[in-house]
């Protein structure tokens, strides 16, 4: 009977456990001390005129997924990013020109795009604006024509 009793006093226990842990999420989540639950604060508003610190890595980062084929692009150029107002809003934005291949290696001949960063960071790869392009002063982009996949 001892038993009996002990295994019944642990099965009660254990059906206690799930019902302690989910009341303290609940009102950990009301509190807002678990992430993703509760009220966040608000990200910080995003800064055009922040300077892309990182501008050839992300863009050399992004190209590599971009292109059908990374290898051995050649004839890489890109701009020093300047501000410049697109659609009423000025951010910092470059164009890259570049001769990629195909997936049968053969070379496409020059292509253009430009870059916009937002808060210093990649925002979008457009294809290139001869307004937008003009006047930018270009640099050989050696981290793209040394790309691999």
């Amino acid at each position: 009977m001892g038993k009996l009793i002990l295994h019944s006093l642990n099965m009660h226990r254990l059906r206690l456990v799930p019902a302690v842990f989910a009341t303290a999420f609940v009102l950990g989540a009301c509190s807002g001390s678990i992430p993703g639950f509760g009220p966040q604060p608000e990200p910080p508003p995003a800064d055009p005129k922040l300077f892309p610190a990182r501008y050839k890595t992300e863009v050399a980062d992004f190209m590599r997924t971009y292109l059908n084929n990374p290898t051995k692009v050649k004839d890489a150029f890109i701009g020093e990013p300047v501000l410049k107002t697109m659609e009423g809003l000025t951010q910092y934005m470059t164009c890259v020109r570049y001769n990629p291949r195909d997936s049968k290696n053969v070379y496409e001949g020059v292509k253009s795009n430009l870059a916009t960063f937002l808060s210093g960071r990649l925002n979008q790869f457009l294809p290139g604006n001869p307004e937008l392009c003009a006047g930018l002063v270009y640099q050989r982009f050696p981290e793209v024509e040394s790309m691999v996949p």
